[in-house]
């Protein structure tokens, strides 16, 4: 069985450093489609954005 490794970034955002970070749900594949989402949204709002990273190993069949 061969394994391969998947990363997901999601875009969190919150309004000041007391809030909890939030995200819209959306996930993206690769690291520039996540950075071109955050830079779309840090045109549209004030709020404090941050890319989170996560890895996962799936088999492969």
């Amino acid at each position: 069985m061969k394994i391969i490794d998947i990363e997901v970034y999601i875009v969190g955002f919150r309004k000041t450093d007391n809030d909890e970070w939030r995200t819209s749900g959306t996930s993206h594949g690769n690291l520039i489609d996540a950075q071109a989402a955050m830079n779309e949204l840090s045109k549209e709002t004030k709020q404090q954005l941050k890319l989170f990273k996560f890895g996962r190993a799936v088999p492969v069949e």
